[in-house]
């Protein structure tokens, strides 16, 4: 049975200049962080369930689509061990099924649960509870720089398709916190806000977005850990139209906000694919 969920999404108010910089080598942390703190603004939003509808949604389509996909141990995803020689591995073949992609590169995961002292708030270890995308268009750029850093090579890889994929699933049945993610038909592109964050270690550009009555937010009720969320944060043939960066961010379902606290992983990769096999 569907269940769709009215919750108070956090967004951010139009800045007057991009991208909004948030700069962390002048000043105190307090400082930004206040200032992003300024730009929000919350909305009450109708958060669609998808739950019996899951194939209408596809990567192409909408910037997002749902998977059966168990992986053997999920429970042991706190396993550094285990999450490199399995997790990782067989999320990257599915990556690869769904996209064509001839070569994948996981950059970043994160196991998430709710944060209950400082030290987990600083690690990014809460659901995320404001609508954001992972990166902008330079900010993609940036990160593949990073990742391949031969100009040669990455020119190469350009001339083909190049996806930042992020793989989102529970390791057991949501009861609280769930994703919601925009439809990417519904989106306009003058809602993206670009976020540039500027860090001792250099910077990296996230999208933040406007409130428009016009998107359509989904997800999955209850959803499992074999039923694994794949949504585009880069796309290189959108790169001229925001980059296909869904928005995505935990919500509360005002039914379950005392309910058992999420815990779930991400896994964050590049996904290449050659010119001969490029999905037009």
């Amino acid at each position: 049975m569907q269940r769709d969920v009215v919750s108070e999404l956090v967004f951010w108010a139009r800045p007057d200049n991009q991208p909004f910089i948030s700069d962390f080598t002048k000043e105190k942390p307090e400082v930004p962080m206040a200032a992003m703190k300024k730009q929000e603004e919350k909305h009450m939003v109708t958060v669609h369930d998808v739950r019996g509808q899951e194939s209408q949604f596809t990567l192409e389509g909408n910037g997002f689509q749902y998977a059966q996909h168990d992986i053997p141990g999920m429970d042991r995803a706190e396993d550094p061990t285990h999450v490199e020689t399995v997790i990782i591995p067989q999320t990257e073949e599915l990556v690869r099924n769904i996209t064509g992609a001839t070569r994948t590169i996981t950059f970043a995961h994160r196991v998430r649960c709710l944060a209950v002292d400082e030290n987990l708030l600083a690690n990014n270890r809460a659901p995320a509870h404001s609508v954001h995308s992972d990166f902008t268009v330079p900010g993609a750029f940036r990160m593949l720089e990073t990742i391949i850093p031969d100009p040669e090579e990455r020119q190469q890889l350009l001339k083909g398709h190049v996806e930042i994929i992020n793989v989102w699933r529970p390791l057991k049945k949501v009861e609280r916190d769930p994703l919601a993610v925009c439809d990417w038909t519904t989106l306009d592109q003058n809602d993206i806000i670009r976020h540039r964050l500027v860090l001792p270690t250099g910077w990296n550009e996230l999208g933040k977005y406007v409130f428009n009555p016009s998107q359509k937010w989904c997800y999955l009720s209850s959803q499992q850990p074999q039923e694994a969320l794949i949504f585009r944060q880069f796309d290189s043939r959108k790169a001229d139209e925001g980059g296909m960066s869904l928005p995505h961010t935990a919500f509360v379902d005002p039914d379950s906000a005392d309910g058992p606290a999420r815990e779930s992983i991400e896994i964050k990769m590049f996904a290449f694919s050659d010119v001969t096999h490029v999905r037009q």
